[in-house]
């Protein structure tokens, strides 16, 4: 592989690029549900996975733990969470996700081979096959269930 998906994203200018069919840095959808559910179906141990949420136009909560960006790591978290979902008013609302990891106890997101293959179960849930940014790009280093409820 010549060019990594960052550089692919970045050279496209958009968080959806062809490549071996659809593939995305984040995957934003409208949203009018009260609540979510992710279950973890597989992930790579090392680096540590991550489903990172983005909440427009509103919060979710966790475990009493309230805000708009969550990070849901898959070695610290049950198989299934649920994230309940309250929205501001008539603001656009949407989510955003994508995968990220963790390289010594930082962050990382959206570098190297990073990208996700989303496909449609029902109109209410869908599945993250995820490559994290390290090594050639492999979409087993994350594989979760979202479904809106």
């Amino acid at each position: 592989m010549n060019q990594d998906l960052a550089s692919l994203f970045a050279e496209q200018q958009t968080n959806q690029i062809d490549w071996n069919g659809p593939l995305f840095s984040l995957y934003e959808l409208p949203v009018h549900a009260d609540a979510l559910t992710i279950r973890f179906v597989s992930a790579r141990a090392d680096p540590p996975q991550g489903v990172r949420l983005k909440i427009r136009g509103g919060s979710g909560e966790v475990n009493s733990t309230v805000g708009s960006d969550i990070i849901l790591w898959q070695d610290k978290a049950p198989e299934e969470v649920t994230v309940k979902l309250s929205w501001n008013g008539k603001a656009p609302r949407s989510l955003r996700i994508w995968n990220a990891w963790r390289i010594n106890d930082v962050t990382q997101a959206w570098l190297g081979n990073a990208g996700m293959r989303v496909s449609v179960i029902s109109s209410q849930s869908f599945r993250l096959e995820c490559s994290d940014g390290e090594g050639e790009p492999d979409f087993e280093d994350l594989v979760a269930e979202v479904t809106l409820r």
